[in-house]
C-alpha cells in the first residue's frame, strides 16, 4: 500500500490540474490575428482545435465580434458548421452576441465553400444557393434551438431581422415544440415579439404538443407588458397546458405580483385547479408569496381550496416556513384543523418540517395537540421523531398548559 502511494504521489509531482492554454483559443478570444497566425505555425496547433466545452477558436472570434480574426481563421479552413459540445455553431453564438458582421461574412463565406467544392450543383442556380443558405440558417443545436431562437431570446432584434431577410425559417420548433415567439416572450422581448406577431404573422395563440404557450412563459417571468400584448393578440389566459397550470398559475408561484394583477384583470381565473388540485393561491402558498395570497384571496379565491392529498395553503406555508403567510391565512379563516388524507395536521407538519415559528403561531391560534394521525402519532410524536430538541421543547411546554384530559 505504501509504495503505492509513494508512486502515485511521484507520478504527479510537479503536475498541475490546470488546463493546458491553447495559444490560437486564446489569440482569438482577445481579438489578435498575428497571435493567431504565429499560434497556427506550431505543428502541435490545429485551426479546428477546441477547448474544455467544446468551443473552436472561430466560435471565440465569432462571440467576440473579431472579424478580421473570423476571416483569417475560415480562410486558414476553419470549419464553419462545426458545433460546440452542446451543438452550437459559430453562427448561433454571433447571433446570440448581436454580431451583425460577423453573421453575414460566416454566411457568405459557407456559401462560397459550397460553390468551390461543387456542392451547390451545375450551374450554382439561385435555388440552389436559398436552399443551402437556409440549411445553414436553420440548424440547430442539441436541443433543437435555432440561431433565430438564441437571437430573440437575447433580444438581438437587428439579427433577428438579418436572419429573416437571409431566409431563416421562422415556423420552427425546437424538441420541446417552442417557437421563437415563445423564447422572446420568455426573455420578455417586447418589441421582438411584436415583430413576429405583427410582421411574420405568428399566432399569439399557439400551444405546444404540452399545450404551452408564449403567454404562460412571459407570466412565469413577470413580463406584465409581454403578456398584455399577447393577450391583445388572441392568447388565451386561461388556456391549460397537459398538467392544467395556466399563466396565472405560473405567475402566482413565481411571484410576480404586477402580472398577477394584470391577468386577473384580463378574466384570468383564480379557482381553476391543476391535476394535482393545485390552484393558483395554493401554488403561491407554496413559495410563501404572502403579497400574492392576499390579492388573490381578495379576488375570491378559495382559502380552504384543498389538494388531492386534502392539503390546504396553510400546509404549504407552514413547510415554506413563513409564520406571516400562516398567520394570514389563519385570519382569512383557513381551516386550522384540516388534514391530510393521512390525518396530518398543519400543526403536525409545522413539527415534521421543524418550522418552531410556525409551531408556535398555530399553538397559539388554537391547533389542538392531541390530535392523532392515521398511525396514531401527535404533533409532539412528529417533533420528537426530528430530533430537533427546540421543536420538542415548544411542544412539551403546551402540554404543561394543555394536558391531555382523562378518558372518561
Amino acid at each position: 500500500m505504501t509504495s503505492n502511494l509513494l508512486a502515485a504521489l511521484k507520478s504527479n509531482q510537479g503536475k498541475s490540474s490546470a488546463v493546458a492554454v491553447n495559444p490560437l483559443i486564446e489569440a482569438a478570444k482577445n481579438g489578435q490575428v498575428e497571435n493567431c497566425q504565429r499560434a497556427l505555425e506550431e505543428p502541435k496547433i490545429k485551426v479546428d482545435q477546441k477547448d474544455p466545452d467544446g468551443i473552436s477558436a472561430l466560435m471565440h472570434a465569432s462571440m467576440g465580434g473579431f472579424l478580421d480574426v473570423v476571416r483569417f481563421l475560415v480562410e486558414k479552413g476553419a470549419r464553419i458548421s462545426a458545433k460546440d459540445d452542446q451543438g452550437e455553431t459559430a453562427i448561433m453564438k454571433a447571433c446570440k452576441e448581436g454580431q451583425l458582421e460577423v453573421i453575414q461574412y460566416l454566411i457568405e463565406a459557407q456559401l462560397a465553400q459550397k460553390k468551390k467544392g461543387g456542392i451547390l450543383g451545375g450551374g450554382e442556380n439561385a435555388k440552389s444557393i436559398a436552399t443551402e443558405k437556409k440549411r445553414l440558417l436553420d440548424a440547430k443545436d442539441d436541443e433543437g434551438i435555432t440561431a433565430l431562437m438564441k437571437a430573440a431570446e437575447q433580444g438581438e432584434i437587428d439579427v433577428c431581422k438579418l436572419l429573416l431577410e437571409e431566409g431563416a425559417s421562422a415556423d420552427l420548433k425546437d424538441d420541446e415544440g417552442w417557437n421563437c415567439l415563445m423564447w422572446a416572450s420568455l426573455a420578455g422581448q417586447l418589441e421582438i415579439c411584436e415583430m413576429f406577431i405583427k410582421e411574420f404573422n405568428m399566432e399569439a395563440a399557439y400551444t405546444t404538443e404540452k399545450l404551452e404557450n408564449a403567454l404562460m412563459k412571459a407570466a412565469a417571468n413577470g413580463y406584465w407588458d409581454v403578456c398584455e400584448f399577447l393577450i391583445d393578440e388572441g392568447a388565451k389566459p386561461n388556456q391549460l397546458d397537459v398538467e392544467h397550470q395556466t399563466a396565472l398559475m405560473w405567475a402566482s408561484a413565481e411571484g410576480h405580483l404586477e402580472t398577477v394583477r394584470g391577468l386577473t384583470s384580463r378574466d384570468a381565473k383564480v379557482d381553476l385547479i391543476t391535476k394535482q388540485g393545485k390552484t393558483a393561491m395554493l401554488l403561491s402558498a407554496q413559495f410563501g408569496r404572502a403579497d400574492i395570497c392576499e390579492y388573490l384571496l381578495q379576488k375570491g379565491a378559495k382559502v380552504d381550496q384543498q389538494d388531492q392529498d386534502s392539503q390546504t395553503a396553510l400546509f404549504s406555508a407552514v413547510q415554506a416556513g413563513h409564520p406571516e403567510l400562516c398567520e394570514l391565512l389563519l385570519e382569512k379563516k383557513c381551516p386550522i384543523e384540516a388534514h391530510t388524507k393521512r390525518g396530518e395536521t398543519a400543526l403536525m407538519w409545522a413539527a415534521m418540517h421543524q418550522q418552531t415559528l410556525c409551531c408556535e403561531l398555530l399553538i397559539e391560534q388554537g391547533a389542538l395537540l392531541h390530535v392523532q394521525d392515521e398511525n396514531g402519532q401527535t404533533a409532539l410524536d412528529h417533533a420528537e421523531g426530528t430530533l430537533n430538541s427546540h421543536v420538542v421543547e415548544v411542544f412539551r411546554e403546551a402540554l404543561k398548559a394543555a394536558p391531555k384530559p382523562d378518558d372518561d
